[in-house]
Order: structure tokens, then sequence, then C-alpha cells
């Protein structure tokens, strides 16, 4: 029987590591998103993409997913949630066909880790390691502030990527944070803990551990509460205790990520800030460390054993994402089309920032006002791209640089909603 692999959240930079682990296991892969133009829709791994409805939907999202299941009736369809879409397709599990298999914890295992209030809960009964934490379910409990001292981290309690996440030093920011916030509860107060952010992934098995590794980020871009984009693969001994307590505690079977605090002195112990049920940012680089989550996850779900070894991470592996990857792709089709000529002044603004964002990028393609030169400009970037002999091996594949046009689902999504895509247009609200 032939194997469909269904990837979502196609624009995703986690989406063609996933299409590229698991290309070799299955007959065909398929990439959704709720618009064109993505990574995948440009990669060798990808077979095909289809657009579905904002995993927003809910059930909606899951019933698209399934009719697309549907037209492969003699085939066993591997779905593979590629970010947050992970929780809402395990609530919706039901809507899929018998002949779906769907690479997501159970929904009983994701409800103890999130929303976030659920996992401060946890951590308490199963005395996991986590900062003093106080939770605020309605705007009157948060009126009178936590009852710790300043300065303390806010964070809401749905939201991933760093959203809404604040470290306020005084009354003052806490007082102004909560009416930035409106009415968008439950909020969390948490004790802010000193040394740096590690980032533990693991792939467990009816509650225990199988494969975890551990990264940090050396380098974030922006400075301050930016992406990693310098990581360096590390031990992951100081963390396997409250990993294997959260496995169990859980009942997890799958991928998760966990975000700890920890000073890096053997003397200490980290702290478990919160828990992904879904892929992370690194997972490029955990696969390029020795581990190949996405491949071992797809394995699981599908024989309900590993087929491969789970390998082992390279201790001190250090990658780089380069975000100026998005300028020098399309640089040279931008820099000597007719369409550059419109908007030469943006691209320049663009290009000589101190810093390169996709926020940054963002602003440029709202200079896009005319669809048709917009697609000129893409049949270009198209041809030049294609043309480059490799692009850095931490971001992309290096048999695959195409896929770098995916940063162009910038201009399907203002095409189609209007609007900047959350990717793009988020304003950091941490200080």
């Amino acid at each position: 029987m032939k194997t469909i692999a269904l990837i979502t959240y196609g624009r995703s930079l986690m989406a063609l590591t996933m299409a590229e682990s698991v290309h070799p296991i299955v007959d065909r892969v398929v990439g959704l998103d709720t618009i064109g133009l993505t990574a995948l829709s440009f990669s060798k791994y990808c077979d095909e993409t289809r657009t579905v409805c904002e995993p927003s939907e809910g059930r909606k999202y899951a019933k698209d997913i399934a009719a697309i299941c549907e037209e492969f009736p003699d085939a066993t369809v591997l779905v593979m949630p590629g970010f947050e879409d992970m929780e809402t397709l395990a609530r919706h599990r039901s809507e899929l066909p018998s002949n779906a298999r769907l690479a997501a914890p159970e929904e009983r295992s994701i409800e103890q880790v999130t929303p976030k209030h659920h996992f401060a809960k946890l951590v308490k009964e199963h005395d996991i390691n986590a900062p003093r934490t106080e939770l605020f379910e309605t705007e009157e409990e948060a009126r009178n502030g936590p009852d710790m001292d300043f300065p303390v981290l806010m964070k809401p309690s749905r939201g991933a990527g760093g959203r809404g996440i604040s470290k306020v030093q005084d009354k003052k920011a806490y007082e102004a944070y909560l009416k930035q916030r409106g009415d968008q509860y439950p909020l969390l107060a948490q004790s802010l803990e000193t040394g740096e952010d590690y980032c533990v992934s693991a792939l467990a098995h009816n509650s225990e551990v199988l494969v975890l590794s551990a990264y940090t980020n050396l380098e974030n871009q922006p400075r301050e509460a930016g992406a990693g984009v310098v990581r360096e693969t590390v031990s992951t001994e100081a963390f396997e205790d409250d990993i294997r307590k959260i496995a169990k505690a859980t009942g997890w079977t799958g991928v998760f990520e966990t975000d700890f605090m920890w000073s890096g002195d053997p003397a200490d112990t980290p702290v478990v800030i919160e828990v992904n049920a879904r892929f992370w940012a690194g997972l490029r680089h955990s696969t390029l460390s020795g581990v190949d989550y996405a491949r071992l996850l797809a394995e699981l779900t599908l024989y309900g054993e590993l087929k491969s070894e789970p390998g082992m991470p390279e201790i001190g592996y250090r990658s780089q994402v380069p975000l100026a990857w998005i300028p020098s792709a399309v640089d040279g089709a931008f820099s000597e089309s007719e369409y550059a000529n419109q908007l030469s002044e943006s691209w320049d603004r663009l290009k000589n920032a101190d810093g390169f964002s996709l926020k940054n990028f963002g602003r440029f393609i709202t200079s896009l006002s005319d669809a048709k030169a917009a697609k000129e400009a893409l049949e270009d970037v198209t041809h030049r791209v294609m043309d480059r002999s490799a692009l850095d091996v931490d971001l992309l594949a290096k048999d695959d640089p195409a896929a770098a046009l995916g940063a162009l689902f910038i201009v399907s999504h203002l095409m189609k909603f209007g609007e900047l895509p959350p990717e793009v247009s988020f304003d950091s609200m941490s200080s």
C-alpha cells in the first residue's frame, strides 16, 4: 500500500525539514497551507500543494484535511502537523478517515501542558522544577498584581513564538501591560529566572522517552526576544529527569519541546519555562546535529515503532541561520527588473537596514500594489534563484535552493487577505 504524507504549515522552514526527512519513506509528499507561494511549494521534496482553511476554524480545518485524505482511498495517509495545529488536529482526530495516521499526541496528553496555566498545575503535582507562577483568570484577579517582587515575566496562557510575553520591571509597567492585553485572560506571572534559554526536544512513546536532544541560542535576531540564529547542541543530562517526568505524567506519544532556563552551572538546577506540543523553530538544527525527529515521528506513527536508529546528538554542533537569505535570494531580480524601479527606495532601505528581519521584508511587501507586476517580479526571482549553487545548509538543504522563494508567501497572504501574515506583522512586547 502506498503512503502519502500531508505536511501542514508549508510556509515554514520546519515544513521544509519535515518534507526532506519523510520523503525517502513515503510515495508522495503534499504540502498544505492557507495560502500559496509557500516554501514547500518550491521545494524538490514536495510533489504538490493544496490550500485549506485556517487552523483556527478547528473542526472545519480537520474536515478540509480529511477530504484530502479521502482522495487517496487506497493509500495510508500520514498527516504531519507543522506547528500549533498539532493541538487542533489532535482535538478533532475523529474527523479524519480510517486511512489517516495523525502524527500528534493524544488530546488528553496535550491538555495537561497547554494552555500554559494547565502546565503550571502539572509541575506542582509532579515535582517538576519550574519558576514560581501565579495565575490570573480574570481582570479582577490581576488588578492587584503578582504576589512576588518585580521584575516578573508576564505571559498569556495561549500563544507561541513569544507572542504577548513581556518582562515587566515595576508596578507601572505591569499596569501598562494589563491595559495593552485588554481582556485576554488567563494571564500568568512568573518569577524571573537567571541564566540562558535552553531548548530541549524529545520523542516519546507511551510515556517513555525514546530520544532527546538540547540546544541553546548563542545569538538571537533581534537581539532582545528574537528567534535564535546561532545555535549550539549541548548535553541533555541536566534536563533528563524533568523531561521524563513530563512524558510519564502526560502519557505522551509523539514529539514535544520544552523551554528551560539554566545558568549552565552543574551545581544549579534548570527550571522548566513551558512545554510546546509541536515541532520547534530549530528543527533543522536538531536534525543536522544527529536526531531526525520528523522521520522518527513518521515511523512511530506509521508502524508503532522506530525503524531507524534514534541517533545521538553531536554535542558542540553549531548552526547559523542567516536571516539575510531573503534579500540575497531576490536582490538580483528586484535590482535589475523594471518593477524594481517603482520600488527602489523601499528596496534599498530594506537592504541597508541594520539587521534583516521578516518585519522589514513585510514593510517592503506592502509596496506591492500591482498583482501583475508582482507576478513578473516573482518569475524573475524564480529564474535567478534556480541558478544559485547553494544556500546555507543550516537554513535549507543545499540541493533545494528554490525553496528560498517561500519567503514570497507574504505576497500570497497579502493578496488573499489584504494584510500581512502574523509571522511578519507581529510586534514583540518584550522589553
